[in-house]
């Protein structure tokens, strides 16, 4: 008997970002890839990007763009 070939099982990809969730409206020292260091205020975190506030000013940064984050 020839049994049927089964499927490849689709794994469940469960992305984590509750490191985002606690740095939303917390201020903290950014450290980009060009060797800028910003002291910012992050006001909101999506997949490929960071909202942040530097003084008066709103910045959007691209996540590759970071070296790291100092909280």
């Amino acid at each position: 008997m020839n049994k049927p070939a089964k499927k490849p099982q689709q794994k469940k990809v469960i992305q984590n970002f509750e490191y985002a969730r606690r740095l939303n409206g917390k201020n903290v020292k950014i450290f980009l890839r060009n060797g800028e260091v910003l002291d910012a205020e992050v006001n909101g975190v999506s997949n490929y990007e960071i909202m942040v506030k530097v003084g008066e000013r709103n910045l959007l940064i691209f996540k590759h763009a970071i070296d790291y984050i100092e909280y």
